[in-house]
């Protein structure tokens, strides 16, 4: 007796160049066998359980994912060099994807999603566990003589205005003793190269508008640019200046840093790095 025929997932994998971070071309042959009837737009579905939706056009008879694709690549921190294997549910226009790094392995999803459009943009209404006793501090001195604009101390902890990305930062943060306010970025390659951070829209710590800030580390400061929030952008950004201090201060990515903000009145904030 014959066998009915299996039905095997399509697989195929995509080499991420910096030409296909912001949109990519899916091979002809998917095109050919499951272009027909495909949903737009797909669900790209890596082993974190997240879901992200891609909207696709056809040109020239081609599949290229477009809108939502160069999301996906940021969250993740796709850069040149990085492998994407997608594996098709033939007739559900999904994709089941695993990402290998530059060095051929899988990739540390917690350490690389974001669950939000930018998260550092995320305001936190309270942290989860957050009324429970007091933690270790970190290594974060303090000064001891008051100087104009600082913030008065008190015996109150702040928590982050922020839910950074990653299983590191958020503990970093969770373990982070001030009464100052402050926020948690977790630093990630494209922060490095661009122009710009999103950061939380400081809402009743610094009002609305176009300000300078200063960030100190040690004996060492920059001026930076603090942009005003539009709701549609997202939070706010430090925009000119972020990438000097991005390169004299010798940050990596991986790092976890803690913007303090120790004066007020002067805008400086104290980065700490970790």
């Amino acid at each position: 007796m014959a066998r009915g025929k299996t039905t095997l997932p399509f697989r195929f994998f995509k080499i991420i160049l910096q030409t296909n971070l912001q949109r990519i071309k899916i091979p002809n042959e998917f095109t050919r066998r499951h272009g027909v009837g495909l949903s737009n737009p797909v669900l790209i579905k890596p082993p974190d359980g997240t879901k992200w939706k891609v909207y696709w056009k056809k040109i020239n008879g081609e599949i290229w994912f477009e809108k939502g694709w160069k999301t996906f690549t940021e969250n993740y921190s796709l850069g040149h060099g990085f492998l994407v294997l997608f594996n098709y549910e033939e007739g559900t226009s999904k994709f089941l994807v695993h990402i290998l790094g530059k060095n051929a392995v899988e990739i540390d999803y917690d350490e690389n999603v974001d669950h939000s459009d930018d998260e550092s943009c995320q305001i936190l209404d309270e942290w989860p566990n957050q009324k429970t006793g007091r933690r270790p501090p970190l290594d974060s001195p303090r000064p001891r003589k008051k100087v104009r604009g600082e913030i008065k101390k008190t015996t109150e902890r702040t928590t982050s205005l922020n839910w950074p990305m990653g299983a590191r930062a958020r503990e970093v943060a969770a373990k982070f003793i001030s009464s100052n306010p402050f926020f948690t970025i977790l630093i990630k390659p494209n922060h490095l190269v661009e122009t710009r951070l999103c950061v939380p829209n400081l809402e009743g710590v610094i009002e609305n508008k176009e300000k300078y800030v200063v960030l100190q580390i040690g004996k060492r400061s920059w001026n930076v640019k603090l942009l005003r929030y539009y709701e549609a952008k997202n939070g706010r950004h430090l925009s000119a200046g972020w990438s000097l201090f991005a390169s004299e201060s010798g940050l990596q990515s991986g790092d976890v840093c803690v913007f303090e903000l120790t004066n007020k009145q002067d805008l400086v904030f104290k980065i700490h790095v970790l």
